[in-house]
């Protein structure tokens, strides 16, 4: 891959078999080129505005110029290259650890430009300050140079004080537009902390966006494995096989044309909330929710501003009593440390019993000092009153602008033979219009098929029959645990039991499984054995059979037949075997092999589970002539169940 013109394929294979993110050498003259053609894009505005957000106090931009910002990413293994046309930046959460070299520089200048911009310039003035004094000693240059410090000093005084103004102007404007039109990006602007997420991307030939976000999805899948392999190092610990779950944010205003948006809506198979998309997820319960605030973020910055100004102020405050008590300053605030010392009394209204100031102007700076101290109180005192109250509106925001997001469930489909799973994908990509995406689980692999109204399909396929190790039991619970469904739908093909009423093709749905391999056989007569059934008699999901009953609301196509359906590790044909369960069973409908495993798997995690299934034949006398046909029925009536909105929202959880 190429990212600037200096990075060899040895060195890229290199990092890929190591499970780092990949070393790029991107020079800053490519970086600032690249910001260029974001400028001049279509929507270049929009996406440095996204890029790079006002910080808290919206006067400044909370992230470094955007060559800067490209250059780090770049450095990070977060820019995503194919070339100058084609790039996009991923960033990280708040509080993730991106390289084995924690804390590098530029990736902290970058991530705290607005701070860099608020203290940089007066702790420059002020350490240009300090430096006059030794340098006027030795030079001779005593008078001129104080006066430079003294200036240097009033220069980061003023610089505090305008940014301080500035910056209370500037929120107070913010206040006012955001209560008159809404602040409906709130939600997203909060997820970027909470996921990773893709804030710029920039594709000139919109026939190559499927490629640009292909390749950024496997970049993200790249730096999730690192961190995770950086943290099992750092325990002493190995790991054989990471699956990445985690959802990258999509900000479409980070978009630099119109088709781009259009196309990153397309690929991540859902639309937007809040101007935000998800390219990859999964249930409503991987998106988190924002953090509690806490008191010390705002504390802390007052504090700072505080100790700022303070450092200014016994600059002057210590030359205005030089002047006026030399060469006897004994008592007089007239060096920088005491005066330091008694501004730090002021804050709290008090004065040191060995410091009392001489000028009138030192009083003033004091009582100022003592109006600071009271607005900490005043300001810790608001703080801890609003802070519940602003963490349940913060809470009842983002569920609000983010619903469509939050309410995406995920929908596991399990089958067991080939013409199921075929049935199964022709059915649900008919609608999506995507091609299934394979993911290599362990021991199974599934199938992302896209999103049928707000709902994720997966598909998954096990062995016939429940109690081998390929079986449905233990299939059914890998694959809860690895993918967390929300709804779990076994479907295929199964036998009926109901000839006089059924056809074959006709839907059977379970509104009773019934475990028939649990028996007790006894023989209380001799030669006449008799079996006491003893398996499991279980209802599913009341929420799925629900969305089952009200499925079809006309009689198209092949009946739907809801009914006890009896479940054992029995393939059957067999006449008399069939006769005796009509017998044992007689208000069964059908029966199949892999619904026990699935019910017992289902239920251990809690999960809403229930069987789907369409009749090839009768349990005797068995051929493939209704396995296509019978596959199909079932897979158009489960996405009948998908496309009417059904299982769009999660379950309820107590």
């Amino acid at each position: 891959m190429r990212h600037g013109g200096a990075v060899s394929a040895e060195g890229s294979s290199k990092a890929r078999r190591e499970g780092r993110a990949y070393p790029l050498g991107m020079s800053f003259r490519a970086a600032r080129e690249a910001a260029a053609a974001v400028r001049r894009a279509e929507c270049g505005r929009a996406v440095i505005d996204t890029l790079r957000p006002r910080g808290v106090s919206g006067l400044i931009r909370s992230r470094a110029p955007l060559p800067l910002l490209l250059y780090v990413a770049a450095r990070d293994g977060r820019l995503v290259w194919r070339d100058a046309d084609a790039f996009a930046v991923l960033e990280s959460p708040r509080d993730s650890r991106l390289s084995g070299r924690p804390g590098g520089l530029l990736r902290h200048v970058d991530r705290r430009w607005d701070l860099v911009m608020f203290a940089g310039p007066p702790a420059l003035l002020q350490l240009l300050a300090l430096t006059t004094v030794p340098v006027g000693m030795v030079w001779g240059w005593s008078a001129w140079l104080l006066g430079a410090g003294v200036l240097c000093c009033l220069l980061a005084l003023l610089y505090v004080a305008l940014m301080m103004a500035g910056m209370l102007g500037t929120m107070i404007v913010r206040w006012i537009r955001d209560a008159r039109r809404g602040a409906d990006r709130w939600a997203a602007e909060e997820m970027r902390f909470l996921h990773w997420s893709m804030p710029l991307c920039h594709c000139a030939d919109p026939e190559t966006a499927p490629a640009l976000l292909n390749q950024v999805t496997e970049r993200l899948r790249g730096l999730v494995r690192a961190q995770v392999a950086r943290a099992v190092g750092d325990v002493r610990a190995r790991t054989e096989t990471v699956e990445v779950d985690e959802p990258l944010l999509c900000l479409l205003d980070g978009a630099t044309t119109t088709r781009m948006r259009t196309a990153i809506t397309v690929a991540a198979r859902g639309a937007g909330a809040a101007g935000v998309t998800f390219l990859a997820t999964g249930s409503g319960s991987d998106v988190r929710p924002p953090k509690i605030t806490g008191l010390g973020s705002g504390l802390a910055l007052y504090a700072f501003a505080v100790a700022v100004i303070m450092a200014a102020e016994a600059y002057v405050l210590a030359d205005f009593e030089q002047a006026e008590c030399a060469p006897a300053c004994d008592g007089r605030p007239a060096t920088y440390g005491t005066a330091f010392r008694w501004l730090a009394w002021r804050l709290i209204g008090g004065n040191p019993p060995d410091l009392v100031p001489a000028t009138s102007q030192a009083w003033v700076v004091g009582w100022l000092n003592t109006l600071l101290g009271i607005m900490a109180v005043l300001l810790f005192v608001v703080a801890v009153w609003r802070s519940p109250e602003v963490n349940t509106e913060r809470h009842r925001r983002f569920r609000k602008e983010m619903e469509p997001v939050l309410g995406t469930s995920t929908v596991l489909i399990m089958v067991a033979t080939p013409e199921e799973r075929q049935a199964v994908i022709e059915a649900v990509t008919g609608v999506t219009k995507a091609a299934p995406i394979r993911r290599n689980l362990d021991l199974h692999t599934a199938f992302e098929l896209g999103v049928v109204s707000r709902a994720r399909v997966l598909l998954a396929q096990t062995r016939p029959g429940s109690v081998d190790p390929g079986g449905a039991m233990l299939t059914a619970k890998s694959l809860i645990e690895q993918l967390n469904p929300d709804y779990l739908l076994l479907t295929g093909i199964c036998f009926g039991l109901r000839e006089d009423k059924q056809r074959l093709g006709d839907i059977l749905v379970c509104t009773q499984l019934r475990v028939m391999d649990h028996k007790k056989i006894a023989e209380y007569t001799p030669g006449e054995p008799v079996e006491i059934m003893r398996g499991d008699r279980v209802a599913p999901s009341v929420t799925l059979l629900d969305r089952c009953q009200s499925a079809r609301l006309t009689q198209d196509g092949p009946k739907v037949h809801l009914g006890p359906m009896l479940s054992g590790n029995v393939l059957l044909n067999s006449p008399t075997i069939r006769a005796r369960l009509i017998e044992a069973e007689p208000d069964g409908i059908g029966g199949e092999m892999e619904g026990l495993g699935v019910y017992a798997a289902a239920a251990r995690e809690k999960v809403d589970w229930i069987v789907v299934k369409a009749i090839c034949d009768w349990g005797m006398g068995k051929n493939d002539d209704w396995h296509e046909v019978a596959a199909r029925n079932a897979a158009e009536f489960v996405l009948d169940v998908l496309g009417n909105g059904g299982l769009d929202q999660p379950p309820k959880r107590s």
